[in-house]
């Protein structure tokens, strides 16, 4: 397989992450705890396209304070439809960060950071620079995690049967069953890049 098809081959994982987000945010009321201790917050805000997998063409595109929590947006996914592109909102301490995430293309963009706080115009670029990287850092956490749960055998046993019930249910979601499953999950290799690419704004 090269390089192109390998791609090719990859990118409903970036789909089911969206689909994961969303669903692991409903049912754990946004917080989230990364292997190495952090927490924040996260949620999808302001804007939802899904896509039929059968018909390209077949597009929903939501906005509005919290389209995910719809019920238009619950029986777009009943009806076959997939995440495709979603913005999501991270709160971290006093910080707030948010970007789009686009699956197919592995994408990050129309990122909002934190207020800069330096007053020197070179400091305050470092300064961006570096809120910039810990939104890529955050989401690559997002994504390890991510992995390390699609690749463990619970997912097929004891996820997927959740996030089936949640799709065609969402008040079936079962928080405490759903972080017993964790429980069984070993974390992959720390630090993996997830392959998001910042888009300038």
């Amino acid at each position: 397989m090269d390089l192109l098809d390998a791609i090719e081959a990859g990118r409903f994982l970036g789909r089911e992450f969206l689909v994961w987000l969303w669903f692991e945010s409903e049912v754990l009321e946004g917080q989230f705890e990364m292997p190495d201790g952090e927490r924040f917050e996260l949620w999808l805000e302001s804007q939802l396209t899904l896509e039929s997998e059968a018909a390209e063409q077949e597009i929903t595109r939501m906005r509005g304070a919290a389209p995910s929590f719809t019920s238009e947006a619950h029986e777009a996914l009943r009806r076959g439809k997939l995440p495709i592109q979603a913005r999501i909102r991270i709160e971290r301490g006093q910080q707030a960060f948010g970007c789009v995430l686009t699956a197919k293309t592995m994408t990050l963009s129309s990122a909002t950071l934190p207020q800069l706080i330096k007053e020197d115009e070179e400091e305050r670029f470092y300064e961006r620079m570096y809120l910039i990287e810990e939104l890529e850092k955050m989401v690559d956490s997002l994504y390890e995690r991510f992995l390390s749960l699609r690749l463990s055998p619970v997912w097929e046993t004891q996820v997927l049967p959740m996030i089936r019930r949640w799709v065609a249910d969402s008040k079936q979601a079962d928080a405490k069953k759903y972080r017993a499953a964790w429980a069984e999950v070993a974390p992959i290799g720390k630090g993996k890049k997830a392959g998001w690419v910042i888009e300038a704004p």
